[in-house]
């Protein structure tokens, strides 16, 4: 990909960002190309069409701060999507698409929602590895959904009672079936801020959810319960989360979908994450780390047979570099949990960022080799 030099480049910025300044994707055969450039207007053309089939998504920013991603929609459901392109870096994605209309959506342009219209023959149906995938991954989400209830009640209450301790306490643990799930998580819709946004991702008003919270809880200390009533935004959080698992049995998915927001949600760890930005306040960020890789590697797991009949060779790949990241992660447990991600030295981070960018490349070629055999 473009600025494959710069992603070479010894700094710390430079590793940290290596998922988003390439990957080695390869598209589908016979894949028709469309490429979008992402600038202040939004992403251009904001017109396309394409045969039904596969499609592969070439996106570069030429110069935007306001627009950093692009996504392709059926409804309010995202099929794929590339992040974290910030200017002068490029990225794609595969889909297969039969006829109808998308949406193309680059949340932050002038003109955020554009159309691409695919013509031709519909598939008549999806293949039936196809489909076992989508059935095997749909049982991880409904049983992580349920988890997240069920967790999420007990630090909903310590917050509701003011007791700061045992919400930092169980915390972490709340959170970490909804950080498995985060490959699909934009597929919910508005569920997705609310539940998790990070401050300044959203307007201050709309600042909610888990790390709304989070900031109440570490930020102002033991003060939560006299300064800043959480008991309004708690209760709404529980809400959410029984929201959200109530649509997990009837949410559209797809294969390559599955497979994208797998490659996606390691591209935000590598390239973000890894910072220590998602979790700001409490440093628990390396709970998220293994949740997020235990994530992705159930999208995997239920993608694989698709997989192993194009390239079975990458799955095994695949499999190493996701037990490799588990190895890293070890020296930092530490009983149920790990140590603060502020204990981590610049050493530590890039090693970790290491691990999971090489797993990230390897993941990021699933959803073209599997394309094809998305459709019987």
């Amino acid at each position: 990909m473009n600025l494959k030099m710069l992603c070479a480049g010894a700094t710390l910025l430079l590793v940290l960002f290596a998922t988003a300044c390439g990957s080695s994707e390869d598209s589908p055969p016979g894949a028709k190309k469309l490429s979008f450039e992402l600038t202040d207007e939004g992403c251009l053309p904001h017109q396309a069409s394409a045969p039904a089939g596969p499609i592969t998504f070439e996106a570069e920013n030429t110069g935007s701060s306001k627009v950093t991603e692009i996504e392709v929609m059926e409804g309010d459901t995202i099929l794929g999507e590339k992040e974290n392109l910030s200017d002068g870096l490029s990225g794609s994605f595969s889909l297969t698409l039969d006829a109808g209309e998308y949406a193309i959506y680059c949340p932050g342009g002038d003109v955020e929602k554009g159309t691409l219209t695919v013509t031709g023959e519909s598939k008549a149906k999806a293949s039936p590895k196809a489909d076992a995938a989508v059935a095997h991954y749909r049982r991880f989400l409904e049983g992580n959904a349920e988890e997240l209830v069920a967790k999420t009640e007990p630090f909903v209450a310590a917050v509701v009672a003011g007791e700061v301790a045992e919400a930092k306490s169980l915390y972490a643990s709340a959170r970490a079936p909804y950080e498995r799930i985060e490959p699909v998580a934009e597929s919910f819709g508005d569920l997705d801020p609310r539940i998790d946004a990070r401050e300044n991702d959203v307007p201050a008003s709309e600042f909610e959810g888990f790390h709304r919270i989070e900031k109440a809880l570490w930020l102002e200390e033991g003060q939560m319960e006299v300064d800043v009533d959480m008991a309004p935004t708690a209760k709404q959080l529980q809400k959410d989360v029984e929201e959200l698992a109530g649509k997990v049995e009837t949410v559209e998915l797809r294969a390559v979908q599955i497979a994208n927001g797998a490659v996606e949600l390691l591209g935000e760890v590598s390239a973000s994450k890894i910072t220590g930005e998602e979790e700001r306040y409490s440093h628990t960020d390396l709970f998220d780390f293994q949740a997020n890789v235990e994530g992705a590697e159930a999208a995997f797991d239920a993608v694989r047979p698709l997989l192993d009949e194009t390239d079975p060779t990458l799955a095994d790949e695949i499999d190493a570099d996701i037990n490799a990241v588990f190895v890293e992660l070890e020296p930092y447990r530490r009983g149920d949990g790990f140590v603060p991600y502020t204990e981590l030295t610049k050493a530590d981070t890039r090693k970790l960022a290491r691990s999971i960018d090489t797993l990230a490349e390897k993941m990021s070629q699933v959803p073209a080799a599997i394309a094809e055999g998305e459709h019987a």
